[in-house]
């Protein structure tokens, strides 16, 4: 791998690479990345999608990557840049600290701490604060790109972001992650691009592409335009006029789409074409109040803040007439609703014009990489959904002894999904009996939140001998971290947790697939792509929901086999992957392994002695 992307580097062209578990693909690239960067002047930008992964390459794979440069005689620089909200803004703190009277106590005392701290801190960064901020003070404490006023305010020398941005500069490999990739803003001058984790860039695309128009946009404007309602007294009413007609313009929106009446009902629905575009008059009046206000502003400063704070309501307003007006046939328009509010939203069916034009255009260097990029059919299909068609590809197997290190059984005799409640009840007490059987960690793996709930709840009754824990009891590293020190807890997860898990030894004995984890064919996106498949006259099932459902069965397969000496098995309870043709395309995409045949042939397995090849 690591002779591939110098090729690809030396030749200034792209490359896709699927490296299975164990491969070592961070030094496999990091390694021709630095010597590239350093015997040519260059720099690489590597872009990951979690946290996890930055963290392992900031704090391990890099410094080792840079001790082996220095036994070449270089000196290599390596930084972290993020996105903007994942740092202390300044101009906003001070603003904030000059109205103690709008926080409780404990927040006025955060503020005052963080401004203390900020003086002599040479980052912004949120991990490293010196104390816990709560993420509703944060959001107003973080840096803004809309509110910044850059070189000319008056905050620039003392601009953390500045600092870090500045690390960045003078770095030769710069780690961001995929949100920063697609944001627009503006990225350190590069000449290669690494883009880890890649089976995540489409989704990410999508999301950022999108739009979405929540009861919190409207409220975060509101309360940023506060600072300023003592001296504008319009803008006082103008604030309360908004705050009254935001939420019952999402509401009505939802209403006449037939939310039910029960506020504890999720759902959705995609928008009709012909949708009426009422962008709510309170809106265009605080946009008004906030342009006379800035006009009225002595101080050139906060001037330039009011008119930063009109131009994001002018953006609101965009969305707003965007989602409802923009009939299209790659685009989803659709509203949806929960217990946490109503959100409008708009995205791309198809991303890859856009990415193609906005990664793959410049001529440089662009290697992407990651255990799972296909389905198990080669890399044509990913390459063409992320835009870059042409990029030379390579696979590369996992060298992981799977046959003697993994199990896999396939439990058949359950019903079938469509059998909601029987389909339930007898997921749970299959996990029940599968948890008995095996002594240490075991990983469930859930599609759906309202299945993981019934059967946590059923399991909590019966499980009292080892911890169990469902997705969201806690942060999901603290969660993680807790599931690999207890060596024999349950875990609950569902979408992140198929790929967001990585977890060594026994502490990771067994992962439960519960169902095969087809795209929610019910969801308003999911009606608005196989519409556009139709109107393209492909099917949707064979070209889209089948192979994402079979890489992300891939990705949770994964979690189990970490390292070398691990050993486990997957347990399979949705039948269709035997009884139904396309099952095939699930198991073929597997490696190798030992079939076990029923819950006895499990508890055996866990019982021999480790023959690791």
């Amino acid at each position: 791998m690591a002779t591939a992307v110098a090729a690809a580097f030396e030749g200034e062209r792209c490359l896709a690479v699927e490296a299975g578990t164990g491969v070592g693909k961070s030094l496999a690239y990091l390694l021709p990345a630095a010597l590239w960067a350093l015997t040519h002047g260059r720099k690489v930008l590597v872009s990951t999608h979690t946290r996890a992964l930055q963290e392992q390459l900031l704090e391990k794979d890099l410094p080792l990557a840079a001790r082996v440069m220095k036994l070449l005689g270089h000196s290599l620089r390596y930084a972290m840049l993020q996105g903007a909200d994942n740092y202390l803004c300044v101009q906003k703190l001070d603003r904030l600290q000059g109205s103690p009277a709008l926080f409780p106590e404990a927040a006025a005392k955060t503020i005052a701490e963080l401004a203390q701290w900020s003086r002599t801190a040479e980052t912004g960064h949120r991990s490293a604060l010196p104390c816990l901020v709560p993420q509703g003070l944060w959001s107003r404490l973080s840096r803004d790109p809309d509110l910044c006023m850059g070189p000319g305010g008056r905050f620039w020398n003392s601009c953390l972001y500045r600092k870090d941005r500045e690390r960045a500069e003078r770095a030769h490999i710069v780690v961001i992650n995929h949100a920063l990739l697609l944001s627009g803003a503006r990225l350190p001058a590069h000449d290669a691009l690494v883009i880890d984790e890649a089976h995540n860039l489409e989704d990410t695309a999508v999301s950022h592409f999108g739009l979405a128009v929540t009861h919190g946009r409207f409220a975060s404007l509101i309360d940023d335009a506060k600072s300023y309602t003592g001296e504008f007294p319009a803008l006082e009413a103008a604030c309360r006029a908004l705050a009254e007609e935001s939420a019952r313009f999402l509401d009505e929106q939802a209403r006449e789409q037939g939310r039910p009446p029960d506020p504890a009902e999720s759902g959705g629905r995609l928008l009709p074409e012909k949708t009426a575009v009422l962008v709510p008059d309170s809106l265009v009046g605080f946009e008004k109040a906030l342009l006379a206000a800035a006009g009225a502003c002595a101080k050139e400063e906060r001037q330039m803040e009011l008119k930063l704070l009109q131009a994001r309501a002018s953006v609101l307003r965009g969305d707003i007439q965007a989602i409802l007006s923009n009939v299209s046939e790659d685009m989803a328009r659709w509203i949806e609703w929960s217990e946490r509010g109503v959100t409008l939203r708009a995205a791309p069916l198809e991303v890859a014009a856009r990415l193609s034009e906005g990664l793959f255009s410049r001529g440089i260097p662009v290697v992407m990489t990651s255990a799972t990029l296909s389905s198990g059919r080669g890399l044509k299909e990913f390459k063409a959904a992320v835009g870059c068609p042409e990029a030379r590809e390579l696979a590369l197997d996992s060298p992981f002894d799977y046959p003697s290190q993994a199990g896999l059984l396939i439990m058949d005799d359950l019903p079938p999904p469509s059998e909601n409640a029987k389909y339930m009840a007898a997921v749970a007490a299959r996990c029940r009996k599968i948890v008995d059987a095996v002594p240490g960690g075991v990983l469930i793996l859930f599609s759906s939140w309202k299945t993981l709930r019934a059967v946590h709840a059923k399991l909590k009754r019966g499980i009292k001998d080892r911890p169990l824990w469902m997705q969201g009891d806690t942060g999901h590293d603290a969660l993680m971290e807790h599931f690999e020190q207890a060596g024999n807890a349950v875990l609950l997860g569902v979408d992140t947790f198929w790929q967001g898990v990585d977890v060594s030894g026994g502490a990771l004995s067994c992962v439960v697939v519960v169902k095969l984890p087809f795209p929610n064919f019910g969801s308003p996106v999911e009606e608005a792509r196989r519409k556009w498949f139709d109107s393209m006259g492909r099917g949707y099932f064979e070209d889209f929901s089948l192979p994402r459902a079979v890489m992300k069965f891939r990705q949770g397969f994964g979690r189990l086999i970490r390292s070398s000496t691990d050993r486990g098995a997957v347990v399979v309870l949705d039948p269709r992957i035997a009884k139904r043709g396309y099952g095939q395309a699930f198991l073929e995409a597997l490696p190798r392994c030992r079939k076990l045949s029923g819950l006895d042939e499990l508890a055996a397995f866990f019982s021999e002695p480790a023959e690791i090849k």
